[in-house]
């Protein structure tokens, strides 16, 4: 009974853990993806002030 009880516990563990390690990644590649964005939009910008110089 305690062996069962001991898995299932490990088992929803390791399930939190994967689920909060997919949240992480997903967040993290959001941030990337906003400043990729944020910095090529930066870049087009002072490339177009230094053309209407």
């Amino acid at each position: 009974m305690f062996v069962i009880v001991a898995v299932v516990i490990v088992g929803v563990i390791f399930v939190c853990g994967a689920l909060l390690g997919v949240s992480v990644a997903q967040n993290q590649a959001a941030d990337r993806a906003r400043r990729t964005h944020r910095d090529r939009h930066l870049s087009a910008v002072r490339t177009g002030s230094l053309l209407s110089q």
